[in-house]
């Protein structure tokens, strides 16, 4: 087992030149090939599928959840405990691997309530291997599932127990470098209400676990991640040099009542005070949590784990018992809203 206190070494900076290097030079006709080759066929996958059915004679794979550009989920069987577990693949021989990554970070986070409980990290014959705790759907499914649109009372929630989530990671000396909704999952069963932080690849230190040393400022960085549906996500340029010049330019023009138009106030005060912060000065979340949990009460709501999904549940099955749409017709509007619901954008 590896010390808590070890930096986490993820070679990142090799993988920030080589994606520049991609994005400065032409693509060939041999690249685009190369491309091809690697591109996972389903005959492909049905054969992943086969050589991981049993993994160390406990794990037995039910199916395929998803996958990505770092490897496979599948959904398995614990035969130990009769639970149901979900299973990270990585092969043994990726470039980058990312897993062992993730290993470290489970292992430091393992005390911590907004992250998943990891239960087996091993090799099974060409592949890296990472069991952990099955969560539920993650906050773009129940986006979606809301019809894209969250109201104040469960958007304060959400983000404020991600922030619980990003203030015990920072507080063990890590950064996550890729937070969007998808990586936010809801638990299962008695944790259903449960926000959970996943996919920590990315991770790095931000500063030495035991000097609490900060990394150094330094410009001309790649972006690393992916970001989401915010102003400047309609920016289409292929040069990725001056894709990231015309995205700084951007997000400095913006002002916070630009950014949170619509949102209750609260939100505005939220994004000014992160903008004052220096590059190594630490965030006070209880400030910032407090003003989440402020705009709940000043609405007369209750911080009581009761989210927007859960009514639009109960909403679907009471039509569906009464034999009409499960959505109801929208009507026609010619103005907005004077009491609109709130769209996450912050």
């Amino acid at each position: 087992k590896k010390d808590d206190a070890q930096l986490l070494k993820p070679d990142k900076e090799q993988i920030e030149k080589k994606e520049e290097d991609d994005a400065l030079k032409p693509r060939d006709n041999e690249s685009n090939k190369k491309q091809e080759d690697h591109k996972k066929t389903e005959e492909e996958k049905e054969k992943l599928f086969e050589k991981l059915q049993i993994i160390t004679d406990r794990f037995t794979i039910v199916k395929r959840l998803g996958g990505g550009g770092f490897g496979e989920v599948f959904l398995a069987k614990d035969s130990k405990t009769g639970s149901l577990v979900a299973i990270k693949t990585e092969r043994t021989d990726v470039l980058h691997p990312q897993l062992p990554i993730e290993k470290d970070v489970f292992t430091i986070m393992s005390s911590t309530v907004n992250c998943p409980v990891m239960h087996h990290f091993g090799t099974h014959g060409e592949f890296t291997v990472l069991v952990m705790e099955l969560l539920g759907p993650s906050l773009e499914d129940l986006l979606n599932f809301c019809g894209r649109r969250f109201t104040p009372k469960t958007l304060c929630m959400v983000i404020e127990q991600g922030l619980r989530g990003l203030e015990a990671l920072h507080n063990r000396s890590i950064i996550h470098r890729d937070l969007k909704p998808e990586n936010f999952l809801l638990g299962l069963g008695k944790k259903a209400h449960v926000v959970h932080l996943i996919d920590f690849g990315l991770c790095k230190n931000y500063r030495h676990p035991l000097t609490f040393d900060h990394i150094a400022f330094r410009t001309g960085k790649t972006l690393t991640g992916v970001m989401w549906q915010l102003p400047w996500m309609s920016i289409k340029i292929s040069n990725r040099r001056k894709r990231n010049e015309k995205l700084a330019e951007v997000k400095e023009s913006l002002t916070p009542s630009d950014l949170c138009a619509g949102l209750p106030p609260e939100f505005e005060l939220f994004f000014k005070y992160c903008r004052t912060l220096s590059y190594t000065q630490r965030p006070d979340y209880g400030y910032l949590r407090n003003l989440l949990v402020s705009v709940i009460y000043r609405l007369k709501e209750q911080f009581d784990y009761f989210y927007d999904w859960y009514s639009v549940a109960k909403m679907f099955k009471n039509n569906l018992d009464a034999g009409k749409p499960i959505l109801p017709k929208k009507k026609p509007t010619t103005q907005m809203s004077s009491t609109p619901n709130v769209t996450p954008k912050a």
